[in-house]
């Protein structure tokens, strides 16, 4: 995600509608969505996990001081301290945010909403991980007690993955 930046979007998405129009929407958002955009919603979630517990210096009032104390040094210290700490997360946080922004809204202008939609609504197996292969062909090419767990998880994240998704194309 480091190198990801708006002219890359851009061709991702160039490169979704040219797989559309050879294969179908549903392929192109397969590659557009589970494959380039899943891995930045990933990446953000990482980030916002490593900052949870972070105060904005905007947020001085709700800042968590365990000693009961208000006084302002205090805050004002534990504040230096998050920002000095802290900076680079801080920023790459902010820069993940913007690049999600605007994967959205190329995704939205290169595919009608309600493609998009139907599309998530289908529940697809996103590709951004490194899958052997969606459990329902390994389930009809062999037992069904033969699943492995971790196909089944994964499986699991993919439909927490898009409904956190939708939750940008509503």
């Amino acid at each position: 995600m480091d190198s990801l930046d708006y002219h890359q979007i851009k061709g991702y998405c160039r490169e979704a509608l040219e797989i559309t129009d050879e294969y179908g929407v549903h392929d192109g958002l397969s590659y557009l969505i589970g494959e380039k955009f899943c891995p930045l919603i990933v990446a953000l979630k990482q980030a916002e996990s490593k900052t949870k517990y972070l105060y904005n210096s905007e947020e001085e009032d709700a800042i968590y001081n365990p000693t009961g104390n208000n006084d302002p040094m205090i805050r004002e210290n534990y504040s230096l301290t998050v920002q000095g700490t802290y900076q680079k997360s801080l920023e790459r946080l902010k820069d993940l945010k913007h690049l999600r922004d605007d994967f959205i809204s190329e995704i939205k202008e290169a595919f009608e909403l309600s493609d998009i939609q139907d599309f998530l609504e289908s529940y697809p197996r996103l590709g951004f991980k490194d899958k052997k292969q969606p459990f329902w062909e390994q389930a009809l090419a062999e037992d069904a007690d033969s699943l492995e767990f971790e196909d089944i998880l994964s499986e699991v994240d993919d439909i927490f993955m898009v409904e956190e998704i939708k939750n940008y194309f509503c």
